[in-house]
């Protein structure tokens, strides 16, 4: 039995959904032939959901690890190029630290 401080459960099906959305935006947006920055502003709605899962759950530092590494692997899969992933990783894991406004 894993302990609960170390069960990532959660955080690879969060981001499964992330990387998942991810995908489905950039698709609509080659299909729809969207403008760059559309489509920015979407993925900054969608990092806003990263923002939001960690002030909700609280992921402790070895949780919001592999939570990266989920995105970031997920992401990989999918074909992103790496300064794409940097960049969507980057805005939704410093957002937080951002604070409002």
């Amino acid at each position: 039995m894993i302990p609960k401080f170390l069960d990532t459960t959660k955080e690879r099906a969060f981001a499964e959904s992330i990387v998942a959305e991810y995908d489905r935006l950039r698709r609509s947006a080659k299909l729809h032939d969207e403008k760059p920055e559309k489509l920015r502003q979407k993925l900054g709605k969608l990092s806003a959901q990263v923002e939001t899962y960690n002030r909700e759950h609280k992921p402790n530092i070895y949780k919001k690890a592999k939570l990266l590494q989920s995105l970031q692997d997920g992401l990989k899969q999918m074909g992103a190029a790496p300064d794409e992933i940097r960049a969507f990783l980057d805005i939704a894991m410093t957002r937080p630290l951002r604070g409002p406004g």
